[in-house]
């Protein structure tokens, strides 16, 4: 090999992974820039609405993020006073409330006859059977412990702010004038490639289109069903905990159980047994909206596949934190439309194919086009 293209592969293997090393170290401010991205293409989509009502652009992109930013310091300030007054209710109720719940306990014992067998008596050590006073002093002991972490969560608190601060103020700057940066990404490229650049730019724009319709038709088919149906139930304060369960959904999979702290924050402060009956009802809401309901909405606009939603949470949890996984299916979903793009169009020339895995009766796999075999893959082995 000669000298000159050996030095040339060295310094492109260093230059690679010192561009590695800083996309690691920029990987919290790449992350922010991505969240002004999603914010920014989430603000657009009311401000195009008023633009077709003859707004002007400036107009119409001012009206929706006063408008945006309104609605969210609204819910802020209804939803968190309310959580805290129903937490410091239930801790004020809470002698009471484990003695109520003991004493259902008992009764659902005593009124069904093969739950008695299976269900074991409370013995007199049991927590629920704390004096007021045991209690008071696990509080007390409670507090002391954690009102560490509440001084040390301040200073984060403060970095959250700024960074959602940091991530509204891009996210502007970004809607002002969206153009200019389309047009400064088209210096990077040949100008053989500029047209291809565009289709690239419109499709990951469209992703994160579909993927915030989509989130939006789940928070308000969640927010109307647990609204209707925990309200029939008597559920305490059912409108903040529909808007919590509603906004919840922005995190998939996890976020599906966060509701189950207002419902119990709420339920356990007044009535400690109709929590056993709101928290099976709220799961069952769940699960009928995410597994039937908001799958068959979305279905023709947004396809992700479940598990690999998960695992990206996962990592995405690992390498950037809470926001991260709050991210996790944007990121995925532009990385789907990066990799079909570049490199399953562009690269396999694949564009227009349709790929389709069938599984037989006798466990073969095979190819098919529509709904007639054309390809015989593999066979299981023993069958």
């Amino acid at each position: 090999m000669p000298f000159q293209a050996f030095v040339r592969r060295v310094l492109v293997v260093a230059f690679t992974l010192l561009l590695l090393l800083a996309l690691w170290y920029l990987r919290n401010t790449l992350l922010l820039v991505f969240a002004a991205v999603v914010v920014a293409v989430g603000l657009s989509l009311p401000a195009r609405g008023l633009q077709r009502f003859g707004f002007g652009r400036g107009w119409a992109n001012t009206f929706a993020t006063v408008a945006v930013a309104v609605l969210a310091l609204v819910l802020v300030v209804w939803l968190v006073p309310t959580l805290i007054t129903g937490l410091s209710d239930l801790l004020a109720g809470l002698p009471r409330g484990v003695e109520n719940l003991a004493v259902a306990y008992h009764d659902l014992r005593a009124g069904n006859e093969a739950l008695g067998r299976v269900l074991p008596p409370l013995q007199p050590g049991d927590p629920t059977t704390l004096t007021e006073d045991e209690i008071r002093a696990l509080l007390e002991r409670a507090l002391n412990t954690g009102l560490p972490i509440l001084v040390s969560g301040g200073g984060a608190a403060l970095s959250v702010l700024t960074n959602v601060a940091l991530v509204f103020f891009i996210a502007l700057l970004l809607l002002a004038d969206p153009l200019a940066y389309l047009t400064a990404s088209l210096y990077l490229v040949p100008k053989s490639r500029h047209e291809r650049t565009l289709q690239l730019w419109a499709e990951l724009y469209h992703t994160l289109k579909t993927w915030l319709s989509s989130l939006f038709i789940s928070i308000t088919i969640t927010v109307l069903l647990v609204w209707l149906v925990l309200g029939l139930l008597g559920m305490p304060h059912v409108a903040v905990v529909a808007v919590f369960a509603g906004f919840a959904t922005f995190v998939p999979n996890i976020g599906a159980f966060l509701p189950l702290i207002p419902v119990a924050v709420f339920t356990l402060a007044t009535n400690p047994a109709s929590f056993l009956v709101m928290a099976p009802a709220y799961l069952a809401i769940q699960l009928l909206e995410s597994n039937v309901l908001t799958p068959t909405v979305v279905k023709r606009q947004l396809s992700i596949p479940a598990a690999g939603t998960l695992v990206v949470q996962i990592v995405a949890g690992l390498v950037f934190g809470i926001l991260g996984v709050l991210l996790a299916v944007p990121l995925l979903a532009v990385t789907i439309t990066l990799v079909r793009e570049l490199y399953s169009y562009d690269a396999l020339s694949l564009r227009g194919e349709t790929i389709n895995v069938t599984l037989g009766r006798n466990g073969q796999l095979g190819l098919s086009e529509g709904d007639e075999p054309v390809q015989k893959v593999t066979k299981r082995s023993g069958s």
